[in-house]
């Protein structure tokens, strides 16, 4: 079909000082206590998740300005999180200072999935490949872990100097 883009096919818009000026808040939710800690967009529905600073995890459509739900996570709290391939299941990294592991959590009936357990500091780092079920975290033990979701245990280990930063390339 003329006009429809593919999923692969890449809009880019350049972004001037005109445009950047007309934009405005679309959408503001306000139904937390705390601060944002992290937030992330599905790649593939209108869905976003949010990490916030009163130990809650919320799914919102911003298709139709709703939180459809919010999940309480305070004997682990939450920082990170993103979602997987699927719009209803995410990673979390926890912020109690007491459990480093890495969580997989099904939004739909807040289960736990799997664990991922490797790191011995709070992780600053997650980063999600769109592509495949593998995933990256980055702590402040000074090492990058490469996971499968599919499995418990880290399919990689790097160690780094200094705090981590990681992303992962889809192209």
């Amino acid at each position: 079909m003329a006009g429809v883009l593919e999923r692969e096919d890449k809009v880019s818009l350049e972004l001037t000082e005109e445009i950047l000026q007309s934009m405005e808040v679309g959408i503001a939710f306000r139904d937390y206590s705390g601060r944002i800690s992290s937030l992330d967009f599905h790649k593939a529905s209108s869905y976003v998740v949010t990490a916030s600073d009163d130990e809650s995890i919320r799914l919102y459509d911003v298709s139709t300005a709703t939180c459809l739900k919010t999940i309480n996570s305070k004997k682990y709290g939450v920082d990170l999180v993103c979602f997987t391939s699927h719009p209803t299941t995410v990673i979390y990294s926890s912020k109690n200072g007491w459990d480093e592991s890495l969580r997989l959590l099904s939004l739909n009936d807040n289960k736990y999935l799997r664990y991922f357990k490797g790191h011995h500091d709070r992780v600053v780092s997650l980063s999600l490949c769109s592509r495949k079920e593998c995933f990256i975290s980055g702590s402040l033990d000074r090492t990058v872990m490469l996971w499968d979701q599919r499995a418990e245990k880290c399919q990689g280990l790097l160690h780094v100097q200094g705090r981590p930063a990681t992303a992962y390339d889809d192209l």
